[in-house]
């Protein structure tokens, strides 16, 4: 035994030595590949950062050259005329242009000498740009037209500029002076007091001589100056190089700090960017990770060692042990016995030899059948075999064989244990003789008395004798707390006299009383319960005894309320439900009608709710049911007053409202908007704030008004899908229209399928007419031909079309249609010049055999593709640009041509439009009807041919109405034009003979 102990200490002192180093592999392999990963991380943040200031400035600087290029283009085409510009007019052109820039840099016009024209003219001699050599470079390079210099100290401010230098011409073609904007580089500082860096991060800008432009945070030194020539040695040697993008890692800093760098040179401007963070902040977490790997490694090892030294101390204490039950086993009580798997006897106690009435000593016992008088052979090998097999512990009963003859009940207790490899089975035998006739008397006493159901017995004067086990955990009360008192401990206060003096009248004269009644507990508790009371009398009548049985019914009276919740409440938000409120609905309807007043009925959609659920999940929706089931209780007199009808649709019933209905609906309205004010606060769904709105229908009743409950929610609804129409985050009152509106509505969309199937659509055409008022083409726009309401303006059935999905067949019958009208055209030479412009929806353009269609239209109706034109809106190409550009293209190689109409009006990136095979920009009706009154809006149109003619691409003004418009649009370089001045949408034949009549 010494010699195994020796083993087991060898076997874990060479355990806990290789659990140690596996772990300490582990950590060094863990923070190993934690520290790359932060490496690389830090690389792509500080890429991102220099990515974001070249975005920053790239786009600043764009907006500049656009400014000066507008400038320049002035000059050049008010020179060609041969007027002569004053210098108030240049100084009045600059602050104009300036208003667009301003925050970025300051416009200047020179002459050929260099001189300021734009200055006032007291610094007008002083000013100048002939100190630049940039200027000189313009001035005698007439083949070079923009230059923009590297930092210079300005030439009239003495600041550190970057200038952007354009030259502009004389009529004759010669140097006529430059167009400038100097950027001061104070701006590029605040570019970059906005980026997110840590406290060791830094940003800054150089120009390609390696001066500093600006650096954030500043530096209270020298090299912290602007104008300041440095930068760390990887950089110099990254500008050296030429390369454009780079990282690296700088130590030799101006402050000192060691940082992860990385530089961008511009391409718009001469300046590089470098964006850094500090080293002390992004290994700060890795370091942490660090020490907590250490401590781990080292908390490791002290628990393995300690947890070695415990079962080494457990080991050598079952060894002692063993040793001591030895000893017990014979000196125990019960009868202890141990078998083998074949139930042959191989120790035993002496107190199970005297159970059996044998002696310690000298005795025949060799095999469990001989003493069990229950099981035969055969079932005790299978007992055994069982018990060592499945390594269970059993207690059960059995009967033993004594020596005399006579057998007598155990209680065996069978545990499997293996000693030296050997399966056994220790039993402990309990003599329960005494036992069992103790247990057959009480269970013949018990059995009157005891039951699932509480039971009381009192004396004729009503002191308790006696209570169960079940009164006992019913009440909290034990026999001790309660002999000789009176019951009433347990009335709990709700009942009156008058409940008591019926319950004893039941009881005197019939000898029992049952029914429900609330008590309570010995915790003060009070529930429900049944009880049921009973006389005891002798034989001569007299009471001698009351028998009461009590159960608790809480559970019973928690489900049925369980129930009624469930059937009158909403589960989520515990306010009533859509079946509740239709009964109060109709008691409040009833109630003013009764009363002569007006109750209101508020019905509330929540906007925008089946975005949230598909976008954050519907606990996030739940949650802002139940804030808003919240909000809106809070806005009513009672909590009663709001239920939720299903999803996001709650209802406020107001009843007992002023007879007077102006007052009422005054009254109402403030409710509405308190709940739009409640609801259009941030919500927090979790750790996400969000911000919702809704929208409220009103509908009053009652006032003589004769309506049932289900007509006023009707009522309700109705405003309340108008209140959604008119926008978000409003409410609306319920009037007699309403129900024709939907009715119309409804006939539109029944009847859009049938004109679809009975061909019942018509295309006019408005005419599209150049300077002199020739008529170039026209633009093809639908109109519904009713068989019973005559024709029906597009403004009625596309909406309605675009949303119940046949905006795709009808824009499809268009398309037909023009390229039909198209190919008749072009079978006549006096038409066949005329284009046909075709206004193509977003949902068409979405589709993916867009092009197959327009294809399949022009070759099966002879069109020329060359003539057709395909109007879109921005709207349609705010989604999958790139599939709308290549889809443009494979129409584009055709010869379809593509106009952007109501250009300016929705959001166009430039960066995009530079890339969309456009033919014509429209300049929206808006501008044009608004431009002689706004300037903005003239501006706007002069910014949109400015923009057309730096593209390549021509420019149509719509909604054109009056001479006065299309002059002020001719002044302004747009020559092509569409509206009521030139002619209405007509037919075919009408425009077909207003064209001909012209030629």
């Amino acid at each position: 035994m010494r010699q195994n102990l020796k083993s087991l200490a060898l076997v874990l002192l060479v355990t806990v030595v290789v659990l140690n180093l596996f772990m300490f592999g582990l950590l060094s392999y863990t923070l190993n590949a934690s520290y790359q990963r932060t490496i690389d991380q830090v690389r792509t943040n500080v890429t991102n950062l220099a990515l974001m200031m070249d975005h920053s400035i790239t786009g600043a600087a764009r907006e500049i050259v656009l400014v000066v290029e507008e400038l320049q283009y002035y000059l050049d085409r008010e020179l060609a005329a041969g007027r002569q510009l004053p210098p108030e007019e240049l100084r009045q052109l600059v602050r104009d242009r300036e208003g667009w820039i301003g925050h970025i840099a300051r416009l200047h016009i020179s002459n050929a000498d260099g001189l300021v024209m734009s200055a006032p003219p007291e610094y007008r001699e002083r000013l100048g740009f002939a100190q630049l050599d940039a200027f000189h470079q313009l001035r005698e390079n007439p083949d070079l037209e923009q230059v923009i210099t590297q930092l210079v100290r300005s030439p009239i401010s003495e600041d550190w500029v970057l200038v952007c230098l354009r030259r502009y011409n004389l009529p004759d073609g010669q140097f006529g002076g430059v167009v400038a904007a100097a950027v001061d580089a104070s701006y590029f500082v605040g570019l970059l007091s906005d980026l997110d860096l840590g406290p060791h991060g830094i940003a800054l800008i150089r120009d390609l001589d390696r001066r500093l432009v600006a650096r954030h945070p500043p530096l209270d030194a020298p090299p912290g100056q602007t104008g300041a020539i440095g930068g760390s040695r990887e950089l110099t040697a990254l500008m050296d190089a030429g390369v454009a993008t780079g990282l690296f890692y700088s130590q030799g800093t101006a402050d000192g700090i060691p940082r992860t760098d990385a530089f961008r040179r511009l391409e718009q401007l001469p300046v590089v960017v470098v964006a850094g963070l500090g080293e002390a902040d992004y290994m700060a977490i890795w370091r942490h990770d660090r020490n907590k790997a250490m401590g781990l490694g080292l908390l490791f090892f002290l628990v393995t060692t300690l947890g070695a030294q415990l079962l080494w101390r457990q080991v050598r204490t079952s060894y002692r042990a063993n040793r001591r039950s030895r000893m017990l086993l014979q000196h125990a009580s019960d009868g202890i016995h141990i078998l083998d798997e074949e139930g042959r006897l191989l120790e035993a106690s002496n107190s199970f030899f005297q159970m059996l009435g044998y002696p310690p000593l000298g005795n025949t016992l060799r095999k469990v059948e001989q003493w069990d008088a229950l099981h035969t052979a055969e079932e005790l090998r299978t007992l055994i075999t069982g018990a060592v097999r499945y390594n269970r512990t059993n207690t059960f009963e059995t009967r033993f064989r004594h020596r005399g003859g006579h057998d007598f009940p155990v209680e065996l207790t069978s545990v499997p244990l293996e000693i030296d490899g050997q399966p056994l089975v220790f039993n402990a035998a309990r003599d329960i003789t005494e036992r069992k006739k103790v247990e057959e008397d009480l269970r013949i006493a018990a059995r009157a008395f005891e039951s699932q159901v509480g039971m009381l017995i009192t004396d004729a004067d009503l002191r308790i004798l006696r209570c169960n086990e079940a009164f006992s955990r019913i009440t909290g009360y034990q026999l001790q707390d309660i002999v000789g008192r009176k019951p009433n401990l347990l009335q709990s206060g709700r009942h009156g006299k008058s409940f008591y003096e019926a319950m004893w009248h039941a009881l005197n004269t019939q000898g029992s009383w049952q029914g429900e009644i609330w008590n309570k507990r010995k915790n003060g508790e009070v529930y429900p319960q049944l009880l049921s009371i009973g006389t005891v009398r002798n034989e001569a009548g007299e009471t001698t005894h009351y028998v009461a049985s009590l159960s608790d019914i809480s559970a019973r009276k928690a489900t049925e309320e369980q129930m009624r919740t469930l059937a009158f409440y909403d589960s989520l938000t515990k306010l009533p439900n859509r079946r509740l409120f239709l009964e109060r609905l109709e008691h409040a309807y009833a109630a003013v009608q009764r009363l002569h007043t007006f109750g209101a009925l508020l019905v509330v959609d929540l906007d925008n709710f089946k975005t949230l659920n598909d976008t954050e999940g519907h606990t996030a929706g739940d949650l802002l049911l139940e804030q808003v089931a919240n909000r809106l209780v809070a806005c009513v007199p009672h909590q009663e007053a709001v239920a939720r009808l299903g999803g996001d649709e709650f209802v406020v019933l107001l009843d007992n409202l002023s007879a007077d209905q102006v007052e009422a609906a005054r009254q109402a309205e403030k409710v509405a908007q308190d709940a739009l004010a409640a609801l259009g606060r941030p919500y927090q769904l979790d750790q996400a704030e969000y911000r919702g709105s809704a929208s409220i229908g009103i509908t009053l009743f009652g006032s003589g008004e004769s309506q049932s409950a289900a007509e006023v929610l009707r009522n309700a609804h109705l405003a309340m899908s108008q209140a959604k129409i008119s926008g978000s985050s409003g409410w609306c009152f319920f009037d007699t229209s309403m129900p024709e509106q939907v009715r119309e509505r409804s006939e539109i969309d029944a009847g859009l399928r049938i004109a679809l199937e009975q061909d019942q659509f018509v295309l006019h055409y408005q005419p599209q007419v150049d300077d002199d008022g020739r008529i170039l083409g026209a633009e093809a726009l639908v109109r519904w031909l009713h068989p019973q309401q005559g024709m029906i303006s597009p403004g009625r059935f596309v909406p309605i079309a675009e949303q119940n999905g046949l905006i795709l067949p009808l824009g499809n019958w268009v398309l037909w249609a023009a390229c039909r009208q198209l190919a008749h055209w072009a079978d006549d030479p006096r038409l066949a010049h005329l284009t046909l412009a075709v206004n193509v929806s977003a949902n068409q353009l979405a589709q993916a055999d867009f092009v197959d269609r327009v294809l399949a239209a022009l070759t099966e109706t002879g069109a020329p593709a060359k003539r057709l034109k395909l109007e879109l809106t921005e709207s349609a190409l705010a989604q999958e640009i790139e599939s709308v550009i290549d889809k443009m293209n494979q129409l584009k190689e055709h010869g379809v041509s593509f106009s952007l109409d109501d250009f300016g009006t929705g959001y166009s990136s430039l960066n995009y439009l530079n890339r969309l095979p456009l033919d014509q920009l429209k300049i929206d009706q808006s501008f044009v009807q608004g431009m002689l009154q706004d300037t903005n809006s003239a501006e706007i149109a002069q910014m949109i041919v400015l923009l057309a003619e730096r593209m390549g691409l021509s420019v149509l003004a719509e909604g054109v109405e009056t001479p006065d418009q299309q002059v002020a649009l001719q002044k302004r370089g747009c020559h092509q034009f569409q509206g009521y001045l030139f002619g209405r949408p007509m037919p075919a034949e009408e425009f077909e003979r207003m064209l001909l009549g012209r030629d």
